[in-house]
């Protein structure tokens, strides 16, 4: 089973990965163009500033979800680097995964909401009409997998606390 789970996580990363370097390109080609177009040509291009929001929200919540998969999200580490004991450790790590445990739970009901609203009401960019629901989803998607990868810490940290296991050595 566990063997399972590393191919999917692999899988999912490849995935990001994969959107995190397209989406970093077409963000950068679309807004170099859009400058050049606005400020050496005198264009006004309709749609590509659309196009490049869209592109940077896949991009910011793909690079969330590898940065709460790979335990680098927002991290206040002076807490846990004056921490010595072990045992102190393991319920620090224990605290912070109840609190990314909640914080994803509460992004899942936003997100849900903001789908609610979306299909009651189905809006569009202005240029190009383009349905709201596709930067969305970029959300949507983001929360379950954080909740996935807030759960997954929760449990190992859980796990180390009542001594099942040892402490990580920080590999993912």
């Amino acid at each position: 089973m566990a063997a399972l789970f590393h191919r999917l996580d692999g899988a999912i990363m490849w995935a990001m990965g994969l959107v995190v370097i397209v989406t970093n390109l077409a963000v950068t080609v679309l807004i170099l163009f859009l400058v050049l177009a606005r400020f050496v040509l005198g264009w006004s291009v309709v749609g590509v500033l659309e196009l490049a929001t869209l592109s940077a929200m896949w991009l910011y919540m793909c690079g969330a979800v590898i940065a709460a998969r790979n335990r680098q999200h927002l991290v206040v580490d002076f807490l846990s680097l004056a921490l010595t004991s072990p045992r102190a450790k393991a319920l620090h790590d224990l605290a912070v995964s109840a609190i990314m445990v909640v914080l994803s739970l509460f992004l899942i009901g936003l997100a849900r909401d903001m789908v609610d609203w979306s299909i009651a009401r189905p809006q569009t960019t202005a240029a190009l009409s383009l349905p709201l629901m596709i930067p969305q989803s970029a959300i949507v998607l983001a929360s379950g997998l954080f909740i996935i990868y807030a759960l997954r810490d929760l449990v190992i940290a859980a796990r180390v606390v009542l001594g099942f296991s040892a402490p990580e050595t920080g590999e993912i």
